[in-house]
């Protein structure tokens, strides 16, 4: 039906973006750098999916593509034939966005760490990052260089992510420094729990693919260094900074949310301040982004124009300070995407000047992206790139149109309206990643944005005045207890909004799809209510129709199943009995006592099922009876199946003359002998599923009498959550 539908959308479509008759078309002359942005952010996408083995068609296409540019620019001059210039050029950026992409697989790269499976002696890397201190160990991002082995040195390549153990005498490396250690690096494990957040995806696209946990006696230090002079003077100098602040009564909490506004160090950000200015829609404000560049480069141009006077030369000396001013910063705050279009776009915009040339926003938006991406496509993938782009994007397009809705007459509720249409457009054009990756909605964003960006404006000149005036204590003290002051406020003001009623719309879901289809319904809307386009509102019906009927439908789906869920939790066992919108969750005691690990792993598990977030938790050795649930013992009933719980405990109350039943799933937890030739014989079980509890050695025995006895294994380790469903 949907086919057969197609071509009377077609029509649709073109008749809605065809421009009016007598009109002048839109003018895309003006964004060049548009025209070449989207295609090669398709060909990116396409590259995901793309397999290694046609590269060598895509290195043709690439070829073929800009040979035939270049015949149809120097000898095709007919107007009729002007699309074949844009056709080919689309292909052929669409065939470097791929090539970019796929020759950045460690496939493609000699002596990758990936590609070898030897096991050497000894390994050395680089450390390419300042060392992140956790609680129980140090986390340090290593670049290899080589391998020792018994025929020598050899050239090794990879990024790998170390974890040091912290004892009282660790000493961590230092930015360049290079180490060795003994221990084999591992490949990042796989994603165990269903909708988990997916790390090892996370940082392959950072280029890190093996990790390693080194206990002190495993690594060495050596007398190596190797550093980028620039990169070493910015650390150096942002540690600096941080002590500045601390010796100028900023601490503990005031601490941590200045060095992440200033410094984009939020490592010592407390978690329950995190969460609330989350839960205020307010977090741009805490995390350096194109507003805080925004305002430094304010910042430099003002004093920077009370010292440089007008004239040809003057501005092209203040223009290339404030450009190395603002990508010092940005490297000084760690250069996230955010950041990075800040500056590129903030670049654009004084070359443009310096040279007089008039810029378009959506041009510079396109041509940061573009030159962003070319350097690393697979920030295209970043949750901070997309918001990013999709803020600035809904500021341009739709602060105008919201702005115009209302009329004050006097300055300061105009100013405080203008605020608040900047916040709604930048809310409008986001809201549909924020409910896919975060599934909630700050209810107050109107009231946190009215009060804190201006606020937040205050805070990062204070503060950026501190780090300037640092060297003088008298003004550096003053300016201290300001910036405290202001960001006592401030964190005051988040946590009074978060105990608001409602402050965070929690649960609401959309999948990929239903994204996708919110933001064609946002962009449809704009068309028909700015861009005068009558035609777009049947679309628009039509998204927002497939919109409810896929949330109701999904709805549906969720309340009439039932599915019994063995978590892969590190150390622990949890079991989630789900029926419709009801669950509980049997766990050991370790696990009751603090759920904080269930929540991480399992939580967003919970928000795709429709599920309550704060669950009954049953202790492993209590005995429960529910409608969807009977558990007695060792034993538990639910999806009309029986589960054998086999740990210690119930291990040593076994009494092997009473056993005499018939199980479809043999539970292995906790550090427990292997007697799976008894258990097979007194229960017949169908499955073996071993967690994350078993240590690996024992799982190893598990698994190879399982095979043995011809049973079938599910180690969670490596087959992920097992999983029980039917439909009620």
């Amino acid at each position: 039906m949907l086919f057969l539908c197609l071509p009377v959308w077609c029509k649709l479509l073109f008749a809605i973006f065809r421009p009016p008759i007598r009109t002048q078309r839109m003018p895309l002359h003006r964004y060049p750098f548009l025209r070449l942005l989207l295609p090669y952010m398709g060909g990116v996408l396409l590259a995901e999916m793309a397999l290694p083995e046609f590269i060598t068609l895509f290195l043709a296409l690439v070829i073929v593509s800009f040979v035939l540019v270049l015949t149809h620019f120097f000898l095709g001059k007919a107007y009729s034939t002007r699309w074949v210039f844009g056709f080919f050029l689309s292909l052929g950026l669409i065939g470097v966005a791929v090539l970019n992409v796929q020759y950045r697989r460690p496939i493609f790269q000699q002596y990758h760490l990936a590609n070898d499976t030897n096991h050497y002696q000894a390994y050395f890397g680089r450390v390419t990052d300042p060392p992140v201190a956790k609680e129980k160990s140090t986390s340090v991002q290593l670049q290899l260089i080589a391998t020792l082995s018994e025929n020598g040195i050899q050239p090794l390549r990879g990024n790998c992510l170390v974890y040091l153990s912290r004892t009282e005498d660790t000493v961590a490396p230092a930015y360049g420094q290079i180490i060795g250690f003994y221990p084999v690096p591992q490949t990042v494990p796989q994603t165990i729990n269903p909708y988990q957040f997916d790390y090892k995806t996370y940082l392959s696209r950072k280029q890190v693919f093996n990790q390693v946990f080194l206990k002190s006696e495993d690594w060495f230090f050596t007398s190596l260094h190797r550093v980028n002079p620039l990169y070493d003077f910015s650390f150096r100098l942002r540690d600096y900074l941080l002590l500045s602040l601390k010796d100028n009564h900023l601490d503990d909490d005031t601490f941590g949310v200045a060095a992440a506004i200033l410094l984009g160090y939020d490592e010592k950000l407390p978690a329950w301040l995190r969460q609330g200015y989350t839960a205020a829609g307010a977090m741009h404000v805490l995390c350096v982004s194109g507003l805080h560049v925004g305002i430094v480069f304010m910042f430099f141009n003002f004093f920077l124009g009370l010292v440089f006077r007008k004239g040809q030369r003057v501005v092209l000396v203040k223009t290339l300070i404030l450009l190395s001013l603002i990508w010092f910063y940005a490297l000084l705050t760690g250069l996230s995407p955010s950041v990075q279009r800040a500056a590129v776009m903030i670049s654009f915009m004084l070359i443009g000047k310096l040279f007089r040339k008039k810029g378009f926003v959506l041009n510079s938006m396109a041509a940061s992206a573009f030159f962003i991406l070319l350097v690393d496509p697979l920030v295209l993938f970043n949750i901070g790139f997309q918001l990013s782009y999709l803020a600035v994007l809904g500021i341009v397009l739709l602060h105008k149109p919201v702005y115009s809705l209302l009329y004050f007459k006097y300055w300061l509720p105009d100013k405080a309206w203008e605020i608040s249409a900047v916040a709604i457009a930048a809310q409008l054009a986001t809201t549909p990643l924020v409910l896919y990756y975060f599934s909630q909605f700050p209810t107050y964003f109107l009231v946190s944005n009215l009060v804190l960006v201006p606020l937040s404006f205050v805070v990062i000149v204070a503060g950026m005045a501190l780090l300037i005036f640092t060297f003088i204590p008298f003004i550096a003290n003053y300016l201290g207890w300001l910036t405290w002051g202001l960001i006592y406020v401030m964190n005051s003001l988040i946590t009074s909004i978060e105990s608001w009623p409602a402050a965070v719309l929690k649960g609401n879901y959309l999948n990929s799809t239903e994204a996708i289809l919110l933001m064609l319904l946002i962009a449809l809307l704009y068309l028909f209510f700015v861009g005068k386009k009558k035609l777009a509102l049947i679309p628009a019906l039509f998204s927002a129709l497939m919109i409810l009927v896929s949330i109701s439908w999904r709805n549906y789906a969720n309340h009439n199943s039932r599915s019994l869920v063995i978590y892969g939790i590190n150390r622990h066992t949890a079991i989630d009995v789900i029926q419709g919108n009801q669950h509980l969750v049997i766990v050991d005691s370790a696990l009751k006592a603090d759920p904080s690990s269930l929540h991480f792993n399992v939580a967003r598990n919970w928000v795709v099922k429709g599920l309550s977030e704060s669950p009954r938790l049953v202790d492993l050795d209590s005995n429960v009876q529910a409608p969807f649930i009977h558990k007695s013992g060792m034993l538990l009933r639910s999806c009309d199946k029986t589960i054998l719980l086999w740990n210690k405990d119930n291990s040593r109350k076994f009494a092997w003359k009473d056993a005499d039943l018939k199980t479809d799933v043999l539970l292995v937890s906790g550090n427990v002998y292997e007697k799976l030739e008894d258990l097979s014989q007194r229960f017949n079980p169908s499955v073996v599923v071993i967690d994350l509890s078993v240590p690996g050695y024992q799982a190893t025995k598990w698994k190879a009498k399982a095979t043995q006895l011809g049973l079938k294994v599910h180690d969670i380790r490596d087959d992920g959550a097992f999983i029980l469903e039917e439909e009620i």
